[in-house]
């Protein structure tokens, strides 16, 4: 539960840098890094550690410096014998230290202290958290840019051999021995592929403007650093087991369980109020009528004192105080138990959905080199005159749906591991890529 933030970022790194992409190696460091997002939930974990120590700091004495100046005249009936004239005016100099320290007999402090302790565990599991969703989102968007990259390029590698397609049909019509009706569907399906390409290309520039964003920079900054095509990395396969382990460890589960536990704490708070407080008060200083016999014999002045407050007449409203603090306990209990169905449930559905993406992929795969290798069978037949063209644009129009596919599948593929990574809590029991 107690991970450094340090600890933190090296485990995120490593588990991206088994995939071998240094590019998104170097975006990952930088989001963790530079994102706002990250440096929110850092100043958050700094503001409970403050918390924490303010809360131990209760359990020693609080000292006060103090010194002031008062001018005052006192009535004269406050002293009886003293005459109807009005008393002098008086000047009152005084300094010192004032001292009060609670004895924490029935650990109304110290329960508050363990709770502080438990909110900033729980601060430090939602920096984890946030680091998590940050880098997964990070990649998914990474896998998007690359897979659509794809896309683009299979489109324009299709356009290329319909164009080709095309350049023969108007050659065969040029030498009589093609048909008008060929060259147009060859122009038409060629025009119905480059249409494609620009909504691929916003997609493309979108993704790079969301990764700017991600790792703190201005959304067109990224363009050229991203503009070179580079195929999805290699997915690793599957080797989860205990994941009841795995679903405990994530740090939305934990800072769950830690405020739960922590409103746990501060029931034990409440119910201290039903007993006595004891506190040692202590003052010493001095007190003069002019500031130079300040420290001077005859104005030292001390008092020292226990004191003890109990809310006999007020049990109605600690009462009250507690049932809250149960209530609150309670809600935490139900919003942990809620949080691990969820966490159950997101793991089991990005296991699901990771298994058939790479079956998906697999699949696809030599079905995407069976259409490449028939279209250019039919290409060559219907330039050596034996067979129409129609078998020609039924092979072009079959090969580009399954290169597409291709792409798109490979990138859902990775972008399902993206959600596995979160779903696992950023610890990553998969094996090495198969190479």
């Amino acid at each position: 539960m107690a991970l450094s933030d340090t600890a933190v970022v090296v485990d995120v790194a490593a588990f991206w840098r088994q995939l071998g992409d240094t590019t998104l190696d170097r975006l990952v460091s930088e989001a963790l890094r530079a994102n706002q997002d990250v440096r929110a939930a850092e100043a958050r974990v700094r503001g409970a550690r403050a918390d924490r120590l303010g809360a131990g700091l209760d359990l020693a004495p609080t000292v006060t410096a103090a010194g002031g100046f008062l001018r005052q005249r006192l009535p004269s009936a406050a002293f009886p014998g003293s005459g109807a004239g009005p008393l002098p005016d008086q000047s009152i100099w005084d300094g010192g230290f004032d001292a009060s320290w609670e004895l924490d007999f029935f650990g109304r402090l110290r329960h508050r202290l363990k709770a502080s302790g438990q909110f900033a565990d729980a601060t430090r599991a939602d920096l984890r958290d946030v680091q998590i969703s940050l880098v997964a989102e990070l990649a998914r968007t990474y896998f998007e840019l690359r897979g659509g990259q794809g896309l683009l390029a299979v489109a324009r590698r299709n356009a290329d051999n319909q164009r080709n397609t095309l350049d023969v049909t108007r050659q065969r019509l040029d030498a009589g021995r093609g048909t008008a009706f060929d060259t147009e569907r060859a122009q038409a399906q060629l025009s119905f592929t480059l249409a494609s390409i620009p909504a691929v290309e916003a997609a493309v520039a979108s993704a790079q403007y969301r990764i700017a964003v991600l790792i703190g920079r201005s959304p067109g900054s990224v363009g050229a650093v991203l503009a070179d095509s580079v195929a999805l990395p290699e997915l690793p396969d599957l080797a989860v087991s205990n994941a009841d382990s795995l679903i405990t460890a994530r740090p939305d589960v934990a800072a769950a369980e830690r405020r739960a536990a922590a409103e746990r704490s501060l029931v034990g708070t409440a119910k201290a109020d039903y007993l006595p407080r004891f506190t040692l008060g202590a003052s010493a200083g001095f007190s003069a009528t002019t500031f130079d016999s300040l420290g001077k014999s005859g104005t030292f002045r001390y008092a020292v004192g226990p004191a003890v407050s109990w809310p006999l007449l007020n049990l109605g409203r600690v009462k009250a105080g507690v049932d809250a603090s149960r209530a609150r306990a309670d809600a935490s209990a139900a919003e942990y138990a809620q949080t691990v169905l969820l966490a159950r449930e997101d793991l089991e559905n990005a296991l699901v959905r990771y298994r058939a993406a790479k079956e998906r992929v697999s699949r696809i795969v030599e079905a995407a080199e069976s259409s490449r290798r028939a279209a250019e069978l039919a290409r060559l037949r219907f330039s050596e005159g034996v067979a129409d063209f129609l078998q020609v644009l039924d092979a072009e129009r079959t090969q580009l749906d399954a290169e597409s596919q291709l792409a798109e599948g490979r990138t859902a593929a990775a972008t399902a591991y993206a959600s596995l990574y979160k779903a696992l809590g950023g610890i990553g029991p998969l094996t090495p890529p198969q190479r």
